[in-house]
C-alpha cells in the first residue's frame, strides 16, 4: 500500500504478469488489459501530482477523486490476485482431475473476461470524474500560502518564556566568543530539533538579545516551499529599508544575492535563517553571507540533522524541556500560576504532560483545549486518553497540526508510507527497528535492504521518530535499534491515517480509531483488543485485508478466510501452537510471530510465503527467502539450517548462545547456495573457547571464504 498511489506500484506489474505469464488468456482479454494498463498508468501520474499538493490545501472534489481511485486500485488488484490464485490451483493427480481442471480454467478465463470489463466501465467513469473536476489543473496551481503557524513564537513576550535559558546561555556564549582567526570569517550555528520544540523561539530570544552587538541585523523565514527571490528582499529590507524600499521587482537572484554582499563588506553583522528545510535553499542564500568576516554570526533552524550538517558550523540539538519546565509552563497557560496544580488534578495532569513529552507546543495546545474544560479529573482523563488518537478540534489543536503537518508534507511519499505505517502501534511502544525495516520491505516492495536502513535513518534525521537505545535493544556501531513516535507525531499520523482509510485500529476499551463504518478493512491493528470477528458482517469486512498486527490466539479461528493476507504479525501471541488454518494463507508472504512453538511450523499451502520472523522452532518451510530468528538466543544450532531445507534461502538473521556454535555449523552456513547476507548475534563472549582464537569476524570469514556463495556478514558478539 502506498499513500500516494494506493495498489498501483503492484498492479501495474500484476497486469504485464498477466499478459505474458502462463495465463492463455484469450485475444480480446489481452487486449483489454493492455487498455487497462494506459489508463491506469495516466491515473498514477495524476495521483503524483495530487500527493504533490500539501492535504490542507487541496481541492475537497479532487481530494474525494483521489481517495476513489486508490481504493479502485485496491480493488483492481483484489480481482486480479484472486483469477491468478483460482488460475494455478494445485497439480491434478488423476486423468478426470486434469479434464476438470482444463474445465476450471475455462471457466476462469471466461470469468476474467467479465471482470476486466467491469473494471473497465469503473474506470472509465473515473476517468469521465477526472476530466470533470479538472484534476491536473487543481493539484498542479499554485497554492496560496496560509498564515506562517509559527508567526506568533516571534511575539512572545520574554516573561512567557519558560525553559530557554539554559540553551539561551550556551548558545550566546558560542557566538560570542570565538578566536583570531574567526574574526576573519562567519561562524554559522544550526538549531536543530522536533517542531514545536521551541527552535523558532529560542532564535528569536538570541536575536533581540544579541542584535545590538552587531552593526546590521536580519531575520528571515524560509519555510517549506520557499520564494527565494522575496527572502533575498526581505533580507535587504532589513538591513537598511531606506535604501531598499523601492526595490526594482525585475531583479533577479544573483542581482539580489551581489547587493546583499556589497552591503555587509566590511561589516559585522547577525542573521537568523529560520526554518530551513532543504539544501538547496540554504545553499543559495549562503551565497549571500558566506563571505562576511569581522566575526558575523548566523543562526538558522531547522527540523532535519542533515540540513544542519550541510549548512556547517556547530549543531546545537534543541532539548525537550525538563519534567520542572513542563510542569512550569502548563500551570502558567492553565491556572496562571507556575506551580498551582490542584492536588485532585495532580495526577492526571503528570499523565498530560508525560505523552506531551516536553515539546512546549504540546503543552500549550493541550493547557488550551483543557482550559475550556471543567477542573475535574475524569473529563481531564478523556483528554488525557485521546491523545493520540483524535484530540477534538479547535483552532489550538488545528494549529498544532498544521505545525507538525509541515513535516509530513516535506517527506517524499515512501516516507509517508513508511511513516503513516507507524500508526499501528500503540503509544508508548518501543519499536523495534527491525520491525520497522520488515513492514517498510512489504509497504515498498523491491526496495534493497541498505535503502530501507537509509529510510530509517532519514526519518530520525527528520525528528519524526525519536531514537532509543538500551542492551534489549542494541547498539550496533553507533547505530540505534529502536525507535519510538511522540505522542503528538501519533496524534497526527493517526488522523491522517483515519482521513486516507490507511490503517483501521482497534484499542484495549473497544474504541476504534474511524468514526465511520467502513466495507472493507485493508489494514487492522489489534492493541490488546477483544474485538471478534466472528460473525458474516466482520468477516465481509476483513474479507479484503492485506496487512494485520496485533492478533491473538482469540482472533485466528476464521483466519483462512482471509485468503488474500500478505502480511501478518502476531502480537503478544499466548499459544505455543499456530492453527491448521494459517497454512491456508496462499497469498501470505510475511510472517511475523515471535514466540516459542511446541512444534514446527505446518504451513501447508503457503507457496507465497518470502519471510518468516520467529523466536525459534523445529522445523521451518523449505523454499523460504528471508528468515529472521530475533527475540531470544536459541541454545542448539537448528539442525534444519542446511542446504537441502534452505536452498532458495537469501538473508538469515540468528541469535545464539556463543558456546553452542561450532565450526561445523560455519560449513553448513557456508554450503547455503543463495545465501548473500548472514547475520550472527553471539551471547555475550567470544570464541577463544571454541578452538578458533583470533579476531571474531576474521576468524568467521575466513571459514566461509573458500565457498562460492560467500554471504555479506555481520557478527555482533
Amino acid at each position: 500500500m502506498n499513500i500516494a498511489t494506493g495498489a498501483m506500484n503492484t498492479l501495474l506489474p500484476k497486469l504485464g504478469e498477466l499478459l505474458v505469464g502462463e495465463y492463455k488468456l484469450q485475444k480480446g482479454v489481452k487486449g483489454e488489459i493492455e487498455e487497462l494498463e494506459k489508463e491506469l498508468k495516466g491515473m498514477t501520474a495524476a495521483l503524483h501530482k495530487v500527493a504533490e499538493t500539501l492535504v490542507d490545501q487541496l481541492d475537497q472534489q479532487v481530494k474525494i477523486w483521489a481517495s476513489y481511485v486508490r481504493e479502485l486500485s485496491y480493488d483492481i488488484e483484489d480481482a486480479i490476485d484472486t483469477f491468478m490464485l483460482k488460475s494455478k490451483g494445485h497439480e491434478p493427480a488423476t486423468s478426470f482431475k486434469k479434464v476438470t481442471n482444463l474445465f476450471n480454467k475455462f471457466k476462469t478465463n471466461h470469468q476474467i473476461h467479465g471482470v476486466i470489463k467491469d473494471i473497465m466501465d469503473q474506470v472509465k467513469k473515473v476517468s469521465e470524474r477526472r476530466d470533470r473536476y479538472i484534476v491536473d489543473d487543481n493539484a498542479a496551481r499554485p497554492t496560496v500560502v496560509d498564515v506562517d503557524p509559527r508567526i506568533e513564537a516571534m511575539y512572545r513576550k520574554t516573561t512567557e518564556l519558560i525553559g530557554i535559558n539554559k540553551p539561551k546561555i550556551e548558545l550566546t556564549k558560542r557566538l560570542l566568543e570565538y578566536d583570531g582567526s574567526s574574526k576573519q570569517q562567519s561562524n554559522i550555528i544550526s538549531i536543530v530539533g522536533f517542531g514545536g520544540l521551541g527552535k523558532t523561539t529560542l532564535a528569536n530570544s538570541l536575536f533581540q538579545e544579541l542584535k545590538a552587538k552587531f552593526d546590521s541585523y536580519c531575520f528571515v523565514s524560509v519555510s517549506l516551499n520557499p520564494d527565494i527571490n522575496k527572502i533575498l528582499k526581505n533580507i535587504l529590507l532589513q538591513l537598511d529599508e531606506k535604501k531598499y524600499s523601492h526595490i526594482d521587482e525585475a531583479w533577479q537572484t544573483k542581482q539580489l544575492i551581489d547587493k546583499i554582499r556589497d552591503f555587509l563588506n566590511n561589516r559585522r553583522f547577525l542573521c537568523v535563517i529560520d526554518d530551513v528545510w532543504k539544501k538547496p535553499a540554504w545553499d543559495t542564500i549562503k551565497l549571500a553571507v558566506q563571505d562576511a568576516k569581522l566575526g558575523s554570526k548566523i543562526i538558522v533552524t531547522t527540523r532535519n540533522k542533515v540540513v544542519a550538517e550541510h549548512a556547517g558550523g556547530g549543531v546545537y540539538e534543541m532539548k525537550p524541556l525538563s519534567d520542572d519546565d513542563s510542569r512550569q509552563l502548563f500551570c502558567k497557560r492553565i491556572f496562571d500560576s507556575n506551580d498551582d496544580c490542584p492536588a485532585d488534578l495532580c495526577g492526571v495532569t503528570e499523565k498530560i504532560l508525560k505523552k506531551c513529552g516536553g515539546v512546549p507546543l504540546a503543552i500549550i495546545t493541550t493547557a488550551c483545549l483543557l482550559a475550556s474544560k471543567p477542573r475535574n479529573s475524569q473529563e481531564w482523563d478523556k483528554v488525557n486518553k485521546s491523545i493520540g488518537f483524535g484530540l477534538e478540534d479547535n483552532l489550538d489543536v488545528d494549529k498544532m497540526r498544521k505545525i507538525l503537518s509541515l513535516s509530513f508534507n516535506d517527506l517524499p511519499f515512501h516516507l509517508k508510507t513508511c511513516l503513516l505505517s507507524l500508526s499501528k502501534y500503540p503509544e508508548d511502544e518501543l519499536i523495534r527497528k527491525d520491525r520497522v525495516l520488515l513492514q517498510m520491505k512489504h509497504d515498498l516492495q523491491g526496495q534493497a535492504c541498505r535503502r530501507l536502513e537509509s529510510y530509517f535513518s532519514e526519518l530520525i534525521n527528520r525528528s519524526l521518530i525519536q531514537p532509543m537505545s538500551g542492551d534489549y535493544y542494541w547498539l550496533e556501531d553507533g547505530k540505534v535499534h529502536a525507535c519510538k513516535v511522540h505522542d503528538m507525531v501519533l496524534e497526527l499520523i493517526n488522523q491522517l491515517s483515519v482521513e486516507e482509510d490507511f490503517v483501521t485500529t482497534y484499542l484495549s476499551d473497544g474504541k476504534c480509531t474511524y468514526t465511520t463504518q467502513k466495507k472493507k478493512i485493508r489494514r487492522l491493528s489489534l492493541h490488546n483488543s477483544n474485538k471478534s470477528y466472528a460473525s458474516q458482517e466482520a468477516r465481509e469486512q476483513l474479507s479484503k485485508l492485506e496487512d494485520c498486527s496485533g492478533m491473538d490466539k482469540n482472533h485466528l479461528n476464521h483466519l483462512d478466510k482471509l485468503r488474500l493476507l500478505r502480511f501478518l504479525r502476531l502480537g503478544h501471541y499466548s499459544a505455543t501452537e499456530l492453527p491448521e488454518s494459517i497454512g491456508k494463507l496462499e497469498s501470505l508472504e510475511t510472517l511475523d510471530i515471535r514466540v516459542k512453538l511446541a512444534q514446527g511450523l505446518m504451513l501447508g499451502d503457503m507457496k507465497s510465503l518470502q519471510e518468516l520472523v520467529i523466536d525459534a522452532t523445529r522445523k521451518v518451510p523449505s523454499g523460504l527467502q528471508r528468515l529472521f530468528m530475533h527475540d531470544s538466543y536459541m541454545e542448539a544450532f537448528p539442525c534444519w539450517i542446511n542446504s537441502s531445507m534452505l536452498s532458495c534461502l537469501t538473508t538469515l538473521s540468528i541469535r545464539l548462545g556463543f558456546e553452542y556454535l561450532q565450526s561445523d555449523h560455519l560449513d553448513r552456513l557456508a554450503e547455503l547456495p543463495s545465501l548473500r547476507f548472514l547475520k550472527l548475534q553471539l551471547r555475550r563472549g567470544g570464541l577463544n573457547d571454541l578452538g578458533f582464537g583470533g579476531d571474531n569476524k576474521a576468524v568467521i570469514e575466513e571459514a566461509l571464504k573458500d565457498y562460492p556463495n560467500q554471504a555479506a556478514l555481520v557478527l555482533i558478539c
